[in-house]
């Protein structure tokens, strides 16, 4: 009995999870590895604030248009839209995190149906409106990895040998500045030798 205890307390040791966590093994550690893999090659966090936009946008009309349509309201079809527009924002998120190729024009699309939410559901009261903004703004800038080292590895772009040509200039501008203090501080400490 007292194997089993001692088996069954190594087998509980906190300590022994969490270093197993850390180093990237076990259950927990190998699903956080593929988690990761899986986030970095798609951009996430601009998937899922277009989600979260899109959540709030919906859930602005959907609490008035049930009250609406059983009193048989005129806004009832304006209120719609807006819902509608926010099923709209949240499937640009998920469209987002499911095809990262498409990731520009996907962003495009929910910067565009996230204004025009302000018209169908006051833009989730604005906070959805704002983060749909932001979701859609980060799926435009995102890049895959194989694209960011392409672009480091190209030749610099216009305003890059712009800055180059500057900053060579303002060092010739440096150095001769720098040449004539020496030359004059030099004369001034022989005068004053001198003296």
């Amino acid at each position: 009995m007292a194997t089993q205890n001692s088996q069954s307390d190594s087998e509980t040791d906190p300590d022994r999870f969490e270093s197993r966590w850390k180093r990237g093994t076990g259950w927990i550690g190998s699903r956080w590895n593929r988690f990761n893999d899986w986030r970095t090659r798609r951009p996430f966090m601009g998937g899922v604030l277009l989600c979260l936009a899109g959540i709030l946008i919906t859930w602005v009309p959907m609490q008035i248009l049930p009250d609406l349509i059983f009193i048989g309201g005129e806004m009832a079809g304006f209120l719609t839209i807006g819902a509608l527009i926010g099923v709209f924002v949240f499937l640009t998120g998920v469209y987002a995190l499911y095809s990262p190729s498409k990731s520009h024009e996907i962003g495009v699309i929910g910067v565009v149906l996230s204004i025009f939410s302000l018209f169908g559901s006051l833009g989730g009261l604005f906070l959805g409106m704002l983060l749909g903004i932001l979701g859609g703004n980060l799926c435009i800038a995102w890049k895959p990895r194989d694209d960011v080292a392409d672009d480091a590895l190209a030749e610099p772009s216009k305003v890059d040998r712009a800055i180059a040509r500057l900053r060579k200039r303002v060092g010739r501008v440096v150095e001769k500045a720098s040449a004539r203090l020496r030359e004059s501080a030099e004369t001034n400490t022989q005068r004053s030798a001198d003296e």
